[in-house]
């Protein structure tokens, strides 16, 4: 069956020729290969691909022509092949050096990736990539393989793109990792980061950020710089759309931090941790207060106002006060909440 199929590839009539590759992929021999080489140059672009197809399939590195053609082709998607298959050929090394310089990011990030699997060692010399996509790559591997050092650490929580060092911080968040990885990115952070990167990093990702001990020290701050710094994390941060990350704010944050990234927005989120700081028995009566304040002139939802004067046991004259002023802006005069 194979030969008649492969003899059909070659027939004039383009319906035999894809009714062949079909049944050959059915198949599912290795040994059609070959066969399929001649298609990378066919101008139908649908044999182009099968022939692709075929060679991440069956390819298995003894034809290194195969490798090499498809590395030096003028299409990124031939050079991406290459990239992605090159493991397979006996010394890998060579091809996937040259493509770690290729003009496509896709390219270059499919040759670091194989030699990092080639050789773990590799995940250093690709920290020195432009690409910050590569580097984020390398600390995942260099985290996998324990090869951080204080050296390295250094080097990682060095590079100027946060989406790497925040890689860094999962990395030592997720894994289990023995006290000479945690002591060194610990002493690193003691000694050089700052609320700026506290900052920074909640703008990434809040709830990764929000684990970490020592961005958890900086909401409790009650600095004016760092409440402002932090503030301007926090607005331009998805943390209201993400349970935990709302869960460790209302845990960790000061008063002071609370009242400032509350004060603006609008909708169910704000109201709903509005609620939660009225409700919180730790909070001070001034900083609840403020917050319900805050939420006159920024159109409280009816609903808000209603729960917030059905709160039984108020008995903070600041509090009852706000409480009963943006009631009666929302809902109206004949609201049927008192002031004691």
């Amino acid at each position: 069956m194979l030969s008649k199929e492969i003899s059909r590839l070659r027939d004039k009539d383009i319906r035999q020729r894809r009714k062949a590759v079909r049944r050959l992929f059915e198949d599912g021999d290795p040994s059609a290969l070959p066969h399929f080489i001649p298609f990378l140059n066919d101008p139908d672009e649908w044999f182009v691909e099968r022939a692709m197809i075929a060679i991440e399939r069956w390819y298995d590195g003894m034809d290194k022509g195969i490798a090499h053609a498809l590395a030096n082709s003028e299409f990124a998607e031939r050079r991406l092949l290459a990239a992605r298959v090159a493991l397979r050929l006996e010394n890998p090394r060579g091809t996937l050096s040259e493509l770690t310089r290729d003009g496509d990011l896709k390219v270059r990030i499919a040759a670091w990736k194989g030699l990092m699997r080639l050789d773990s060692e590799e995940s250093k010399n690709a920290l020195k990539s432009m690409d910050t996509a590569v580097r984020k790559m390398a600390v995942d591997n260099l985290f996998e393989s324990g090869l951080v050092n204080e050296k390295v650490m250094n080097e990682l929580m060095s590079d100027p793109a946060s989406a790497v060092r925040n890689a860094v911080a999962k990395n030592i968040s997720d894994r289990n990792l023995d006290d000479s990885a945690k002591g060194a990115y610990d002493r690193f952070v003691n000694a050089r980061m700052g609320v700026e990167d506290a900052s920074e990093a909640i703008i990434e990702s809040p709830v990764l950020a929000l684990r970490l001990a020592w961005v958890q020290q900086y909401l409790a701050s009650t600095n004016p710089k760092d409440v402002t710094l932090l503030t301007k994390g926090f607005r331009n941060s998805s943390w209201m759309e993400e349970g935990a990350a709302v869960d460790m704010v209302l845990e960790h944050a000061s008063d002071k931090l609370l009242e400032r990234i509350l004060r603006r927005g609008k909708g169910d989120l704000v109201e709903g941790v509005c609620l939660r700081v009225i409700r919180d028995r730790n909070r001070s009566s001034s900083t609840k207060a403020r917050v319900v304040l805050d939420r006159i002139g920024r159109d409280p939802s009816p609903e808000f106002a209603e729960s917030l004067s059905a709160e039984e046991l108020i008995t903070d004259d600041e509090l009852s006060s706000s409480i009963s002023l943006l009631v009666r802006e929302t809902l109206g005069a004949d609201s049927g909440m008192h002031e004691p």
